[in-house]
């Protein structure tokens, strides 16, 4: 028994890569900067697209999204993950968009 089917799984992250793509450059060809809710809304919307494809396993959709054990901010401020080494696969996929269109 094998604890996951990382074909499966990278599937999933390379689908969320290429949905985040477009969505990132909407928002930043709008002007917005990256705040922890623009953040959220960003990953909701990619997240919703793997949903909707329907062809993805939801386990594999939840570990690439943030823990809520983690209590990321809900606010305006610019997102700065200051030190921490323990960084939702979405959120850092998100960051490094903004961070390549900049």
């Amino acid at each position: 028994m094998t604890f996951m089917d990382m074909t499966e799984f990278d599937a999933v992250v390379e689908r969320l890569r290429l949905a985040i793509q477009p969505i990132v450059a909407r928002h930043r060809s709008d002007g917005d900067q990256l705040t922890w809710r623009v953040m959220q809304e960003i990953e909701e919307e990619a997240v919703c697209e793997l949903e909707n494809a329907g062809c993805f396993n939801p386990l594999y959709i939840n570990i690439v999204r943030p823990s809520p054990a983690f209590h990321y901010p809900q606010t305006d401020e610019l997102v700065d993950f200051g030190k921490s080494n323990a960084i939702a696969c979405s959120y850092a996929m998100i960051y490094e968009a903004y961070r390549r269109l900049h």
